[in-house]
């Protein structure tokens, strides 16, 4: 798919900056233009089954990822706290980011926010190195886990 409620592929990707962790560190995307691709995968929820299975796919894709020079990142409109303690759980090293406060702003920003439920739905949103949207892939089914080929076959540049 190449678009979602508020993008498109080749649109500039919303700059955003989101804390990784309690304690206040933050990932923000503008930081690594002109470095490196960003794949952001918006999961709706911590601990939830299908969620919990996808954090760890993404991990074993991350050298995949980092050899087309791209970082993986997830984003949940769950609160730091939870995430950290569900990022342990899994034992993923890759950045998990809150969305929130406020509420899923980010996934708005994205068009991918669920109002009703106040949480993202489940999508793959490639930022090549120049900021630009490079591939938009929603699964069918919030459930659904993601096809991560055809997310490695775009181009990152």
């Amino acid at each position: 798919m190449a678009e979602t409620a508020t993008l498109k592929v080749g649109d500039q990707a919303p700059d955003f900056e989101l804390r990784s962790s309690p304690t206040g560190d933050t990932f923000k995307l503008s930081d690594h233009r002109g470095k490196n691709a960003v794949v952001i995968n918006f999961v709706p929820a911590a601990f939830s089954g299908p969620c919990s299975a996808q954090l760890p796919l993404i991990e074993q894709k991350r050298a995949e990822f980092e050899s087309q020079g791209a970082i993986p990142v997830a984003i949940s409109c769950d609160n730091p706290w939870s995430i950290k303690a569900w990022r342990e759980q899994l034992g993923v090293d890759f950045p998990v980011l809150s969305d929130f406060h406020p509420h899923g702003k980010v996934s708005k920003d994205y068009g991918v926010f669920i109002e009703q439920a106040g949480v993202a739905n489940r999508v793959v949103v490639v930022v090549d190195k120049q900021g630009k949207v490079a591939w938009i892939q929603p699964t069918e089914k919030i459930t659904d886990l993601p096809d991560y080929d055809p997310v490695m076959a775009c181009d990152m540049g």
